[in-house]
């Protein structure tokens, strides 16, 4: 279950940078007709949700909530044990075995990484549904990926390409 006591954040991001994150969140959660979208910080051994879009969801999900990062996709699709885009959860074992999916339910997942200028992983970019979503595809996980680099460029300035990590 999410926690309301969490770490401090290492973001201190400006009005218009929180703006233009929500803007973010926003827009890809409705051009991909989810129902969920949040930026995490990953903040000891904690996924912090950061910045949430939920219309009608604010009671399961909301911004200063934690939840341990073994209980989340987050942490097995950055170990490669999940994919970032996963269009039905049932078929993927290790996402069928974490209590969230059964909770709220999660039928499909889109997530990425959201890295610091030097490489190194903030936190997450992530897009639920209830739902399975056969039709996402790779070109959907562009589009995640490509804000995702836009929200890590906005709070941390331009990847260091001499440390530049891929996805």
């Amino acid at each position: 279950m999410p926690q309301e006591s969490i770490p401090q954040s290492a973001l201190s991001a400006s009005p218009a940078d929180s703006a233009a994150i929500q803007n973010a969140l926003d827009t890809v959660r409705e051009t991909l007709g989810m129902e969920v979208a949040y930026l995490s910080e990953f903040v000891q051994e904690r996924a912090v949700f950061r910045a949430v879009s939920a219309p009608g969801l604010e009671a399961m999900i909301r911004p200063s909530q934690s939840m341990d990062l073994r209980e989340v996709y987050c942490k097995h699709i950055l170990d490669g044990g999940l994919p970032s885009l996963i269009t039905d959860t049932s078929q993927h074992a290790i996402a069928t075995d974490l209590p969230i999916t059964q909770m709220i339910p999660i039928g499909s997942h889109l997530s990425v990484p959201v890295r610091r200028a030097d490489g190194s992983v903030f936190g997450m970019f992530c897009f639920l549904s209830r739902h399975a979503r056969p039709d996402l595809g790779q070109e959907d996980l562009t589009m995640v990926l490509a804000e995702s680099v836009g929200v890590g460029t906005r709070l941390f300035g331009a990847p260091d390409r001499a440390t530049d990590k891929e996805s």
